[in-house]
């Protein structure tokens, strides 16, 4: 059996982040260096996957709470799941699935997930004129979401996603690890969920405007 190992190529480099490996790594290295981390290293985050220039400061919240333990290793394997449009009972019965990978200390879930995509290039333009401007708004209407999350409620997460239809791309894999945990609460494993950063890739002000809103934050074992 052939040893040889295939990378694949990254598509990417030169436009959602530097060509330059050197000028990523210290890019990356000094947006973690403004973090903290709190005192117990994540089980899971949730974290942004746009464009460094844009989310990377936000993304940095969620990765700096990783244990540097597994993060050190020479050797790791990185197993990609692909989440699509599950129904409840579908996502619940994957939570369950993945529960018991979950209550693994050695396991680390890396939830990709952006918030908010508003703008009619992303046919999404809810807007609660209490707020004020429209970027509050979205604001207001993202940490409604992100509180429930930190609830750990997977039934009232799927409610609040039926009532604003807010377009959280990660929100089938959000729905998932949230009945993992679940079933691990059943259990008697307690665990919590905190937001440590939000932001947005720009400020609409009119209807012509479009914004991505990126969170990041880390769940833990106590």
């Amino acid at each position: 059996m052939s040893n040889r190992v295939v990378c694949r190529e990254a598509s990417h480099a030169g436009s959602w982040y530097t060509a330059s490996g050197p000028q990523l790594n210290a890019q990356l290295e000094g947006w973690l260096s403004q973090v903290q981390s709190t005192k117990r290293p994540a089980r899971a985050i949730i974290a942004p996957h746009a464009g460094y220039t844009y989310c990377g400061s936000c993304a940095a919240h969620a990765y700096k709470q990783v244990d540097p333990s597994i993060t050190h290793k020479d050797e790791f394997t990185i197993i990609p799941v692909l989440v699509g449009a599950l129904s409840e009972s579908k996502e619940q019965e994957f939570g369950k699935l993945f529960s018991k990978y979950l209550a693994d200390p050695s396991n680390l879930f890396v939830v990709s997930s952006d918030f908010c995509h508003w703008g009619q290039r992303f046919r999404y333009s809810y807007y609660d004129e209490s707020q004020g401007e429209i970027y509050r708004s979205i604001e207001h209407l993202d940490k409604m979401g992100m509180s429930i999350i930190e609830q750990l409620d997977p039934v009232s997460f799927s409610n609040y996603l039926k009532k604003y239809h807010n377009t959280i791309c990660g929100r089938h894999p959000i729905g998932v690890l949230l009945n993992a945990i679940t079933e691990l609460q059943k259990n008697g494993m307690n665990m919590s969920f905190s937001f440590l950063n939000y932001a947005q890739s720009s400020q609409c002000r009119n209807w012509q405007d479009s914004s991505v809103s990126y969170a990041a934050g880390a769940l833990t074992v106590h």
